[in-house]
């Protein structure tokens, strides 16, 4: 099984680098071939990978891959932005649920050193301050979208000492790099729209979801 998923995360990074190359050449078209491949391609490589396939851990995983490919599919069509939203929102819930639910008995980061969580705070507010002025009829949407990531984000950081310190940096890291994403994404869609920032986007949704991943596998041997 282990050289299954191997395979697997190899055909994933490929389909990756196939999807940022269609977007640098701005082939739309070729794109519903590789970015809607993505999750299931993380969900085979987490099943085949785990050694617990059952148990609320391992369903919010496969959930939250799920929603997230819904999201892919759902952005790539006009007019269905609010429903791409929602999934990635419920998206963040299941990874908002699994980062509570595996920390559970231990004091984390957040309990031990609360003010970490003030760069958090501080930047989603700055961040959807800023955004305000080209919302127009999203403002509430996209601000409670903003919470959402950064109530993952902070929950993420929270497994620091509650995890093997391998498995929180994955967390960590892949929560980060979603965070980056999904700001990045914001200001293409409303502010600025620009080539290279696509391929941001692209690029750091797809190792953080890479990584969030490979943190619920290794979190699976403890």
């Amino acid at each position: 099984m282990q050289q299954q998923s191997k395979l697997i995360f190899r055909i994933y990074a490929l389909v990756v680098l196939l999807e940022l190359l269609f977007i640098y050449l701005n082939q739309v078209q070729l794109r519903w071939f590789t970015k809607p491949l993505l999750m299931p391609l993380l969900m085979l490589a987490f099943y085949t990978a785990s050694v617990r396939r059952s148990g609320t851990l391992f369903y919010l995983i496969l959930a939250a891959l799920f929603l997230s490919w819904c999201g892919d599919v759902l952005l790539q069509i006009e007019g269905l932005f609010i429903p791409g939203l929602v999934s990635f929102l419920l998206a963040h819930i299941c990874y908002i649920l699994y980062f509570t639910k595996t920390g559970q008995g231990k004091k984390g980061l957040l309990q031990l050193k609360p003010l970490v969580a003030l760069p958090v705070l501080l930047y989603i507010l700055l961040f959807l301050w800023l955004l305000f002025p080209y919302l127009n009829a999203l403002k509430i949407p996209v601000t409670i979208y903003g919470i959402t990531i950064g109530t993952m984000l902070l929950l993420a950081l929270n497994t620091k000492h509650q995890l093997k310190n391998q498995t929180a940096s994955l967390f960590i890291t892949g929560a980060i790099l979603f965070v980056i994403s999904d700001s990045v994404l914001a200001v293409n869609l409303f502010a600025y729209k620009h080539l290279l920032l696509s391929l941001v986007v692209m690029a750091t949704y797809s190792a953080a979801q890479y990584l969030i991943v490979k943190g619920a596998i290794s979190n699976q041997d403890r």
